[in-house]
């Protein structure tokens, strides 16, 4: 029986689709090991949305090159690099998404090692923002048909996994509407289960989507990461976002109204080409006083065959580095902030691994013992 080994790259996508790997791999027969010196073949699920993926993978694929194991490459960065990697790296194997998964229809039936199951809903990005290269590793726009999504779930939650975390590449482009098809999740599957949405646009939170939330507060999870990327209306619109930050506020305030517990987490992007001091500053500003309850802080990275990457870069790396750092710190102070709000109070979980859970809205609290199902937690001090 032949063993083989999976490393993944990125992002929640990636995940999924190596647990829908291994499984296509199982039903033929090969057994999965848990490192990679013990296997015959090495599989890698890449990523590509940085240059430090990109190193990632390289470095990944240099340290077994030279034992007697087979080598297979997929995922972002075999598809926008695959003459450079055959190139470099003769030997091993690259087998693109589109060919791995043609004949196979995309449902799992448990998401090893984990305790919450992500379950992929849309592929592709037809977005094109400029400092972005997915849409040239995911141009085709895909969305699993809604039977399907439902009957994964039901099997998912057969075999005990309460929280399900809906995912793809942009999930607000999700035919007919993602808040559609919340609606026949909940009116199919009568169990004790509950959604979380990975990540959605702040256009693309619309009325619908609140209410339902709003109104599903046991089964939805009270949680929106929305990207913002800048609070600069210059740097939006360089970076092709199709918002201002106008819109962005006003999407914010009308979701806090409407669930006053709601955990909104964002991304941000430091050092993009054109970025002045003066846009970082409306950045950090806008940030503190909307009361996010956590960033994810990036550095921008320059991508051949991005818009931006022809943009001339006005800020020095320290520069870039002192803004990354700021904002770093400012996320440790809006997490703190954010948790003692709910101090004392009991909200829903579900266990993680380490002795942890997570609330509905995001919270991660320690020291609880790891228990089945979606349970109450007391929010303990830090």
């Amino acid at each position: 029986m032949k063993k083989i080994f999976i490393s993944t790259f990125g992002c929640k996508v990636n995940q999924y689709e190596s647990q829908l790997i291994r499984e296509l791999f199982e039903k033929n027969g090969y057994l999965f090991v848990n490192s990679p010196e013990e296997a015959d073949t090495i599989i890698i699920n890449s990523c590509t949305v940085t240059d430090s993926s990109d190193r990632q993978c390289n470095s990944f694929i240099n340290k077994f090159l030279h034992n007697d194991k087979e080598i297979i490459l997929t995922g972002c960065y075999a598809k926008t690099s695959y003459d450079k990697i055959k190139k470099e790296f003769p030997k091993i194997k690259i087998i693109l998404k589109e060919d791995l998964f043609k004949n196979s229809v995309q449902t799992i039936k448990s998401f090893d090692n984990h305790s919450r199951a992500f379950i992929k809903i849309q592929d592709g990005c037809n977005s094109f923002c400029s400092y972005c290269i997915v849409p040239f590793a995911r141009n085709i726009l895909w969305s699993k048909p809604e039977d399907e999504i439902i009957g994964e779930i039901s099997t998912i939650t057969d075999n005990g996994y309460t929280e399900i975390v809906l995912t793809g590449i942009h999930i607000g482009k999700y035919e007919n509407g993602i808040s559609r098809l919340l609606k026949k999740i909940l009116a199919s599957i009568k169990k004790d289960f509950r959604i979380r949405l990975s990540s959605i646009e702040v256009n693309e939170v619309d009325d619908e989507l609140i209410s339902i939330m709003k109104n599903e507060p046991l089964r939805i999870c009270n949680h929106l990461h929305i990207p913002l990327q800048s609070a600069s209306d210059n740097i939006l619109k360089q970076m092709n976002r199709k918002y201002t930050l106008s819109d962005f506020d006003s999407v914010l305030k009308k979701l806090k109204k409407n669930i006053p517990d709601i955990s909104l987490t964002t991304d941000v992007i430091c050092g993009f080409p054109c970025e002045t001091a003066y846009d970082f500053e409306q950045t950090r500003n806008f940030l503190k006083n909307a009361n996010f309850a956590r960033l994810h802080v990036f550095p921008y990275s320059k991508r051949h065959g991005t818009k931006a990457f022809e943009l001339k870069q006005i800020s020095e790396q320290t520069e870039i580095n002192k803004r990354v750092s700021e904002l770093l710190e400012l996320d440790k102070i809006l997490r703190k902030n954010f948790y003692s709000k709910f101090t004392g109070t009991t909200r829903k979980a579900v266990s993680l691994r380490g002795n942890q859970a997570l609330t509905d809205n995001y919270l991660t609290v320690k020291n609880i013992p790891r228990q089945k199902g979606i349970f109450d937690v007391e929010i303990k001090p830090l």
